[in-house]
């Protein structure tokens, strides 16, 4: 796959990976219904080696069709449902502009800057500091931010990390994830399945299977299992391989948006060690802001360290890895305390609020 260079020729090469997954993962189905005939073929039947694949080649022009249909009815139900899904695993819930006028202030000034459609703005309901945005299309596009991140980031802060979900969005990272996400849900469930079925299940096999030990349909098990293996490290890894460039092109992009890489570093730097979302599915925290899950020595991590982003955004954008927040503009401001501050209010309706 050609390297992006640039905003837009990222965005080109996202386009052009969603195509590229959309091919390639019906591909892997066939390739599983395939590992399916063949492990179906070793526990029911006496075939050799080369009897076993014939029999399952001759099966897939009938199996293809069933595969693809009931593949493509998970990815409707997915794609369509996505978002209610990932609502029920994270907690997230909406609300409205007069609930979260702060946030959805920074959302609506940013987006009329660019041009972008306002996506639906939710919150989570956790001391966690992290973000991610979701999404397929203009009409299902979605901000969810978390308590603890609104109320641990100042003003700009906050604004560097809402830029950054929104650049997620106009990059199509969120729907080429997403995409990404269904079909390897997919292999996921399948591998599992599988597995889990060999483990619990004897499948009825006949007499001469069980005198001839089962040695010529031991092969065509091992063909099977180690396709599905296969297919599902293949998967895997193209959706790990989508995630790292795209955290140093959304920290860019949210730099062009705000014109202030020092509130970037400084929001990253307050992130760093409280952005674990517990009890979340992995794939929904590979759409984070960070995920501070690395996987097996680094290999499969989804996400740049910090301390890189952080070094880029100095290099490359004249950031500052020493500067310091803003003050916080506190509640008292927000809202009347004292008995005379509550008359005035009640007086009068321009007291000032955020």
């Amino acid at each position: 796959m050609m390297q992006a260079y640039g905003l837009k020729s990222h965005i080109w090469n996202n386009n052009l990976r969603s195509i590229f997954l959309l091919i390639m993962f019906p591909v892997l189905l066939l390739g599983l219904a395939f590992a399916f005939t063949l492990l179906w073929t070793g526990f029911t039947a006496d075939m050799t080696p080369d009897e076993g694949l014939s029999y399952a080649l001759s099966v897939m022009p009938r199996a293809a069709p069933m595969t693809l249909g009931v593949s493509g009815a998970w990815f409707a139900i997915a794609f369509f449902g996505h978002q209610s899904m990932i609502d029920m695993a994270t907690k997230a819930k909406s609300v409205t502009k007069s609930q979260e006028p702060r946030a959805y202030k920074m959302l609506e000034n940013l987006c009329i800057s660019r041009g972008i459609t306002v996506p639906k703005l939710k919150i989570i309901n956790t001391p966690v500091m992290n973000a991610y945005a979701s999404g397929v299309r203009d009409e299902n596009y979605t901000v969810t931010l978390t308590r603890g991140l609104m109320e641990n980031l100042d003003d700009e802060e906050l604004e560097a990390v809402i830029a950054h979900e929104l650049s997620h969005i106009k990059n199509r990272d969120v729907r080429l994830l997403i995409i990404a996400i269904i079909f390897v849900g997919i292999f996921s469930f399948v591998g599992e399945g599988v597995f889990r079925g060999l483990m619990r299940t004897n499948l009825p096999r006949n007499d001469h299977h069980r005198r001839s030990g089962g040695s010529q349909a031991g092969a065509l098990v091992f063909f099977g299992l180690a396709i599905i293996a296969l297919s599902y490290l293949l998967a895997s890894l193209t959706r790990f391989a989508l995630s790292r460039k795209r955290e140093f092109m959304a920290d860019a992009g949210a730099v062009e948006l705000t014109k202030n890489p020092d509130a970037m570093i400084r929001a990253l730097k307050k992130i760093s060690g409280r952005a674990e979302l517990k009890n979340v599915p992995a794939e929904v925290r590979e759409m984070a802001f960070e995920n501070p899950r690395t996987g097996i020595t680094g290999i499969f991590a989804t996400h740049p360290p910090i301390e890189k982003r952080i070094e880029a955004l100095v290099k490359f954008a004249g950031g500052r890895a020493d500067s310091e927040s803003k003050p916080q503009r506190i509640r008292q401001r927000e809202e009347p305390q004292t008995p005379a501050q509550k008359a005035r209010a009640k007086r009068n309706p321009w007291w000032p609020k955020r």
